[in-house]
């Protein structure tokens, strides 16, 4: 299992953040920030934790560094809280905590369970991450598309083209032949 704090640390870092380690009320957490936003995120034990202590972190972390939000100025109006856990969530628990990211008092706030590996956490933190393409390709047979894509233009030799028992002299007949 990887280090989930030290996973959230390295997505930001990717996403063009400047971060920071702290501690706020004995819990370890990360700050970042960039041109645009800045934020805190910290990571919980399991996700009753994560519903019960987010408030409490928040407000703990937002008396302590006031004055470097207020520092911020504009920034101070893009604050983000991140609140993470590995372990999944059971269905009302995550009802609950779709609805911590519902809630836009102090800060903007992110909360996902369940994550654990590089891809979750940039999935949990893409309305801050840069705008990415990340093209997912479904496992499918190829030579069944390659005879398909034959078949469009060339219908006899779709079958013939990929049977090596046939010699490329006749496939290439074939594939010059129109149906």
């Amino acid at each position: 299992m990887t280090d989930l704090l030290s996973t959230l640390q390295l997505v930001l870092k990717d996403g063009g953040y400047q971060c920071w380690l702290m501690p706020v009320e004995r819990r370890a957490g990360v700050t970042f920030e960039d041109d645009t936003l800045m934020g805190f995120g910290y990571v919980f034990e399991d996700t009753q934790s994560l519903i019960e202590q987010w408030r409490v972190q928040e407000a703990a972390t937002l008396n302590r560094y006031a004055s470097r939000f207020r520092a911020a100025n504009e920034k101070a109006w893009n604050i983000y809280s991140i609140f993470l856990c590995a372990t999944a969530a059971e269905e009302e628990q995550a009802r609950v905590v779709r609805q911590i990211e519902e809630d836009l008092d102090r800060t903007r706030k992110i909360a996902a369970c369940g994550v654990g590996t590089v891809d979750e956490v940039v999935t949990a933190l893409l309305p801050i991450m840069p705008l990415q393409y990340r093209p997912t390709l479904e496992q499918e047979d190829y030579a069944a598309r390659l005879r398909r894509r034959i078949a469009d233009f060339a219908p006899d030799a779709a079958e013939a083209a990929l049977n090596e028992n046939v010699p490329p002299a006749d496939v290439i007949a074939l594939l010059g032949t129109k149906s």
